[in-house]
């Protein structure tokens, strides 16, 4: 417990700090970026210091507070008139950008890991997945990759998908903020489209939040248990003992079943009132920071300077095709009047996190008045399952080095084109409303 409150003591001081320094609040720079690469940097120059107990209990974290960041994926509620008020053909268009994006970001490290990183720097086929682990999923999807990595030839998969995850948010950072500057005049919300109502501001009480914080446990014991009796009790009767390895998976893909389910139940029950979605955001963001502080701060950078070329040349590349993605291919597949501010939370995404592309969208959009936020919520239910840490994500590293690599270009070559020529077409359709 004390090395417990002690990471929440660096992680308030970061935040403190925050408001502080002046270019920290300005950037809104999270407290688990900084206060964790203080402690790497500090970890790196003593390196006798990994040996102590905090450094364990942090090694401990990311695979504990990933966990409950998946059971609070689906712990929410359905609103009482959430249903879409947004054109379909939007939303629509904004799942294609991002299938498109997250598409090519696979598919560019593919290629070079064909290419250049196998034959030159002996990199496995996996390392296809460490761009889009870092950059399009973040550090959570990070530590839930790392064991689907050195299952498939990376024994420094973790270490690789969190470099991936902090290089991905400096950069999401940074070249947001520039962004913004870049279209400085956008920050007037002079456009016409910006009709929506400020987003009202969601109390907490003790009782709400007690409830709420037991219903993410109950989610986290409940996937705990489904990981014992599924991998303990009953495959251990149907599969031979020497390939139960390859067969266990993480708790967090558990305590998103059970999330799901307690969900479920309580809807059955009438009682899904019981469910407050601020609540469960805000502790889903509050584990998300703690994950992130543990998950910079155990970086073992030894291990990385083997591929470093590797590494950053392919985040060089990512990074520029995030951008060409917002430049060239956001006013043609999503050509609305908030098309800017949309934009602005991809790229956050794309390089790092949701958190960061809403952060952006808050500099121009504070009060939310554009749909944007709403919209991106909603294509999210449709790519969030499957993309930037969903199914796909978590079974590349499978699918690379299982097929032949030509096979794999063609799957994810495929993906990228069916979804560019649904997004042009869902583009075109946009424009042609908007003249009609």
């Amino acid at each position: 417990m004390s090395y417990f409150l002690l990471v929440l003591l660096i992680l308030g001081a970061g935040s403190l700090a925050g408001k502080r320094v002046g270019w920290l609040d300005r950037f809104r720079i999270p407290p688990s970026l900084t206060t964790g690469i203080l402690l790497l940097l500090f970890f790196t120059a003593l390196p006798a210091e990994k040996a102590g107990g905090f450094f364990t209990h942090l090694k401990s974290l990311p695979f504990e507070f990933i966990a409950l960041v998946y059971a609070c994926f689906f712990l929410q509620r359905s609103e009482p008139g959430s249903a879409s008020k947004r054109r379909f053909i939007d939303v629509f268009a904004q799942t294609s950008l991002v299938w498109v994006s997250v598409m090519g970001q696979v598919l560019i490290s593919l290629v070079c890991t064909i290419l250049i990183y196998k034959p030159f720097f002996g990199e496995a086929m996996a390392f296809t997945s460490v761009l889009e682990t870092g950059f399009a999923g973040g550090h959570g999807t990070a530590v839930a990759m790392g064991p689907m990595l050195v299952q498939n030839g990376i024994p420094a998969g973790l270490e690789y998908g969190l470099f991936s995850a902090t290089v991905g948010l400096m950069l999401g950072i940074a070249g947001g903020v520039w962004l913004i500057h870049h279209n400085h005049r956008r920050r007037t919300l002079t456009h016409t489209g910006a009709t929506e109502t400020e987003i009202p501001t969601a109390e907490i009480n003790l009782h709400s939040l007690l409830m709420t914080m037991a219903l993410i446990g109950a989610a986290y014991w409940l996937g705990l248990f489904l990981k014992g009796m599924l991998e303990r009790e009953l495959l251990p009767r149907v599969v031979d003992a020497n390939r139960m390895k390859n067969l266990s998976l993480p708790l967090f893909a558990y305590t998103l079943v059970a999330g799901f389910s307690i969900r479920h139940l309580l809807k059955f029950a009438g009682l899904e009132h019981w469910i407050e979605n601020h609540i469960v955001t805000l502790l889903a963001d509050v584990f998300l920071e703690i994950l992130i502080f543990a998950g910079i701060a155990i970086i073992d950078v030894r291990l990385l300077g083997h591929s470093l070329v590797p590494l950053l040349s392919v985040f060089a590349l990512g990074f520029i095709w995030n951008v060409f993605c917002h430049f060239y291919l956001r006013p043609k597949i999503l050509p609305v009047p908030y098309s800017f501010e949309i934009g602005l939370i991809n790229f956050g995404m794309l390089n790092g996190t949701a958190a960061t592309g809403l952060m952006l969208l808050k500099m121009v959009d504070p009060k939310f008045k554009t749909p944007a936020a709403r919209v991106f919520a909603e294509s999210s239910a449709i790519t969030q399952p499957f993309i930037a840490g969903g199914i796909l994500t978590l079974i590349t590293p499978f699918i690379v080095t299982g097929l032949n690599q030509w096979l794999s270009l063609a799957l994810f070559g495929g993906l990228l084109s069916v979804w560019l020529f649904l997004g042009l077409a869902s583009g075109r359709q946009i424009r042609k409303q908007k003249r009609d």
